[in-house]
């Protein structure tokens, strides 16, 4: 019986350090240094896996992204990357070089992260079985445990994009050991459609006879599912604020693994057609996305959520965000460009003069450059 035991309990530990490795699988080396070293989880597990990318040596070096609660500065990702260029003479610029770099940091890069790091807790759980739901300030930032969305008002036949009344009373929620509803409800201020999911979960209710089963649920997520409003696919700058807002959250949630489903919260009756750039949904997750769409008139129960920071966030990253004159160099960005290319496997020959970027031809990706804007 202590052999069946102990068999036992090398094969769930085995299973979770797969899990565990599919968190940093397929990273960029460089990229996957800084991640799994600031991240103390991880950390703790590579030290004892002979397949981490990062060897005990570099897991000693302190260095971290830069959103990190304890990363000094210095060490961080951007630390040699962020430039500064001083004003020409007759330039008057606000404060000095350190509160440039400061407010750059703040507003382009791991210091966007950080700030929507803090989670509140919003529904706690006393047992495997019940709810967790943890959110950011303005709800712009989910990660949630058992919940439900009841599309019952979704209505396919009539409905149209950026809907923001599809969730009613009674039809998002949980099973909370306990439920601090009024941090709901003090942070209900940015209510657009992709500014936050405010919208979605004013709603949210507790109620103790919930379960993820059959006799509450009609359909149940069992893989990880990132829920995600989009920005229109048809301009890549309107876009790839939404890729970069899902890496950014990746980061927050401490997992880049492609063993997730993903859920387009698109409320157009066509749902969302995404024939330009779809082929970089393959850098998040090794399964094509599921249209909410298909889910009309279904209650949908999922066992793991990430409710993602959204593209047009107020002070988010967009092709508009506001940014510091005389600063570049953001190591988020960097950092967001190379995980794309690395996971998408396309190849970058250079350095060279020019911009790179890529364009997809059936099933196999090109780079073409562009001349650099001078």
């Amino acid at each position: 019986m202590r052999v069946i035991s102990e068999i036992l309990l090398i094969f769930l530990c085995s299973s979770q350090l797969l899990a565990i490795r599919e968190e940093y699988k397929d990273l960029f080396p460089e990229f996957a240094e800084y991640f799994i070293t600031g991240n103390k989880r991880l950390h703790t597990v590579c030290r004892k896996d002979p397949e981490c990318p990062v060897k005990n040596d570099e897991l000693k070096s302190g260095k971290c992204l830069g959103f990190e609660v304890d990363c000094a500065r210095k060490l961080s990702y951007s630390a040699n990357r962020t430039a500064f260029t001083p004003p020409k003479p007759g330039e008057n610029w606000n404060g000095d070089e350190k509160w440039q770099r400061d407010n750059f940091y703040q507003r382009g890069d791991f210091g966007y992260v950080k700030e929507r790091s803090i989670l509140h807790e919003i529904c706690t759980a006393e047992n495997e079985e019940q709810t967790v739901l943890h959110c950011s300030d303005n709800l712009r930032h989910c990660w949630a445990k058992n919940i439900f969305f009841d599309f019952k008002n979704l209505k396919v036949q009539t409905s149209t994009r950026y809907r923001e009344d599809v969730i009613q009373k009674g039809q998002s929620g949980g099973n909370c050991g306990r439920f601090y509803h009024d941090i709901i409800r003090n942070n209900m201020e940015h209510l657009g459609y992709l500014q936050s999911w405010a919208h979605e979960l004013q709603h949210f209710t507790s109620d103790p006879e919930f379960r993820v089963d059959p006799a509450h649920c009609d359909i149940i997520f069992e893989r990880p599912t990132v829920i995600i409003k989009l920005d229109a696919s048809v301009n890549m700058f309107h876009h790839f604020c939404d890729f970069v807002n899902l890496f950014a959250s990746q980061m927050i949630n401490g997992s880049f693994t492609r063993e997730i489903d993903v859920l387009w919260w698109d409320t157009d009756r066509y749902g969302f057609i995404d024939n330009l750039f779809g082929a970089t949904w393959k850098a998040f997750s090794n399964r094509k996305p599921v249209e909410l769409i298909s889910l009309d008139q279904k209650k949908v129960c999922f066992k793991n959520a990430l409710l993602p920071l959204l593209a047009r966030q107020r002070f988010g990253l967009f092709y508009n965000t506001p940014v510091v004159r005389g600063c570049s160099g953001s190591g988020l960005f960097h950092a967001f460009s190379h995980h794309i290319l690395n996971r998408l496997e396309i190849p970058q020959n250079g350095p060279m003069l020019w911009k790179n970027s890529y364009h997809v031809s059936g099933k196999k990706y090109k780079s073409s450059a562009c001349p650099q804007s001078r």
